[in-house]
């Protein structure tokens, strides 16, 4: 069986459960929650994977070794742990259901180690089982303290789902050899790009937020895409940023895509305002 067999499914129920809270609640918005939650487990994964080099996952989808553990990851990290979220958070699940959940993602794990596609180096069972629970009751305090109307989750809210929008697209790009990052703080240059990159995506993920929160006006907000744009120049001057398509073909790509994140961003700031009872 190839290895990306198990992650399919994991990430075909993950979408199944989605949906079906979608369906269920009739509201769309819902994916703004699901993403919200999957940007607090990247930022996680920065300190856990990225720097900690915890676990591996071995997909083999993409020819590059550490981009294919890095899409493993984005399995858990953006579908099956932050879907799980959605339900605890919208239909405030009881103890015993994070247990449940708990023992059943270590289970898979442990299946996963099994079957060879994923090793840990460091990382425990019970680390994840504990780290699960964890997630699980800060999801459900999250969704109570979005409805009591405070404003300081509704950015933090806003912030991570703009930023796990924003990594995730450019992972896109570094996967699609667009560009991507080199510093030299690690030996391997992919896991030296996923590391610059998630800086440069929770700073890009910041400036949609402050964009949507702070103006009303469409042309101040449209600053947002630029001010995301200029971050990158001065990385591309010192050598940082390494961009392998013309840069004008590059500067268009990129200044659509920022568009289409500060549009969502707008669609995602409606729709958590509107959560407070």
């Amino acid at each position: 069986m190839p290895n990306y067999i198990p992650y399919l499914i994991l990430t075909i129920i993950s979408i199944a459960i989605l949906i079906t809270v979608i369906v269920k609640e009739r509201h769309f918005g819902i994916i703004v929650l699901f993403l919200s939650f999957s940007g607090m487990v990247y930022v996680a994964e920065f300190f856990v994977m990225i720097i900690g080099n915890s676990y591996v996952y071995i997909p083999e989808v993409l020819s590059v070794p550490y981009y294919d553990h890095t899409l493993g990851a984005i399995v858990s990290n953006l579908f099956v742990i932050p879907a799980l979220g959605v339900v605890f958070a919208v239909y405030q699940l009881r103890l015993r259901w994070a247990i449940f959940f708990a023992v059943t993602l270590v289970g898979v794990s442990g299946l996963f180690e099994w079957l060879h596609i994923y090793y840990t180096n460091w990382w425990r069972k019970e680390y994840t089982f504990l780290a699960v629970l964890i997630f699980f009751s800060l999801t459900k305090f999250w969704m109570r303290v979005l409805q009591s109307g405070a404003k300081w989750a509704h950015f933090l809210s806003l912030w991570m789902q703009a930023w796990s929008l924003a990594g995730t697209v450019m992972f896109i790009m570094s996967v699609a050899t667009i560009r991507h990052y080199e510093i030299g703080f690690f030996e391997d240059v992919y896991r030296d790009d996923i590391f610059v990159l998630a800086i440069i995506g929770m700073i890009k993920g910041l400036i949609f937020t402050l964009g949507i929160v702070l103006f009303q006006k469409l042309r101040w907000r449209i600053l947002a895409p630029i001010l995301v744009y200029g971050v990158d120049l001065p990385l591309y001057y010192f050598g940082i940023l390494v961009v392998e398509i013309p840069f004008w073909i590059y500067t268009i790509v990129y200044l659509v895509l920022s568009t289409l994140l500060l549009w969502w961003t707008k669609y995602a700031y409606a729709y958590i305002s509107k959560i407070a009872k």
